[in-house]
């Protein structure tokens, strides 16, 4: 959702530098957009947009900060694990007054990084589109539950290689499922490269889980659909299926019913998002409302049986397209 700027903002560009070192940062504050510049030679720069301190587990700074609902930018040098010199932090005004929605707001992570380099992966991904690559023709959009199924790039961790070769493989997909991703990170990666010259004839797009720990359902959605309109974006002719939210957790719980939720809100929403909207919650859910380990191993990744549903119900909605 893009904000218009009150007259009263003036173009204009701020460096401001941490006084022990480290990072310095220019505000641009007519486009609302952040750059940061190391200050020394430090390997690099990680950042905060939900007012925590910068750690480790901190996304790294790539590219500069668009921040139209304004926000609060930290920033900090590290030397691999530990930091160096002080916590930069600057406020950019909020130019609507509105509500912010993190859910809304592109942004890096680095929360799974004793499972996989999250840079690293973009980067693959990067490589994968280069000219003169084999281009995919469906492209799956997601959090760790498409990045452990299978495909390019490779994942050091596959838990439904049978069912993407059976259903998936054939369309000829790139994965560009991260771990831990929510629906502001994908949003950073869809604007910074990972579709850019690809002319793909299907999405297939599932996100929102790791969301509903700091978000509402309706800032959840919001961010389902500020992906699925950036997706019409910069892929205008292809088609889009959205997959409902997966129920997560052996028993009923609250993560559960926000998923439910969600889902039955993209349901009223679907002709706007989507070319087809697909909700397999009850299929992985017993009768008495549990759900077992044969279909999810933590009950939150589904295993390669768990996979076969969601492999055929694709497979199913790109064949009804021709594909």
């Amino acid at each position: 959702m893009q904000a218009c700027l009150r007259p009263w903002i003036i173009a204009l560009a701020i460096i401001l530098a941490s006084p022990l070192g480290g990072v310095e940062v220019d505000v641009n504050a007519s486009t609302q957009v952040v750059t940061l510049f190391k200050s020394q030679g430090e390997s690099l720069l990680r950042y905060t947009l939900d007012g925590r301190d910068p750690d480790f587990s901190s996304g790294v700074y790539l590219a500069p900060i668009a921040l139209p609902q304004g926000g609060t930018v930290k920033a900090a040098a590290f030397d691999g694990p530990k930091r160096v010199g002080a916590v930069l932090t600057k406020v950019v005004p909020n130019p609507s007054a509105e509500q912010l929605n993190s859910a809304v707001t592109p942004v890096t992570h680095n929360r799974d990084h004793r499972v996989y380099d999250w840079v690293e992966r973009h980067e693959a991904i990067l490589q994968l589109n280069q000219p003169g690559a084999n281009p995919p023709q469906v492209v799956l959009i997601g959090d760790s539950i498409t990045h452990f199924w299978g495909g390019e790039p490779k994942s050091a961790r596959v838990a439904g290689a049978a069912s993407w070769e059976k259903f998936i493989a054939p369309h000829k997909p790139i994965n560009l499922g991260f771990g831990w991703d929510r629906t502001e990170n994908v949003l950073w990666r869809l604007r910074h490269g990972e579709v850019a010259g690809l002319k793909p004839k299907a999405y297939v797009v599932l996100i929102g889980t790791n969301n509903f720990q700091t978000n509402s359902v309706a800032e959840t959605v919001d961010g389902i659909e500020e992906i699925c309109l950036e997706i019409r974006r910069r892929s205008p002719g292809a088609k889009l299926l959205l997959l409902g939210i997966l129920p997560r957790g052996e028993a009923p719980n609250e993560l559960r019913s926000k998923a439910a939720d969600a889902n039955a809100l993209l349901k009223t929403r679907v002709a706007k998002l989507a070319d087809k909207y697909v909700d397999l919650s009850d299929r992985y859910v017993a009768p008495g409302g549990r759900i077992s380990k044969a279909m999810m191993s933590d009950f939150l990744h589904p295993t390669d049986r768990g996979y076969e549903i969601m492999g055929e119900a694709i497979d199913t909605a790109l064949k009804g397209w021709g594909l």
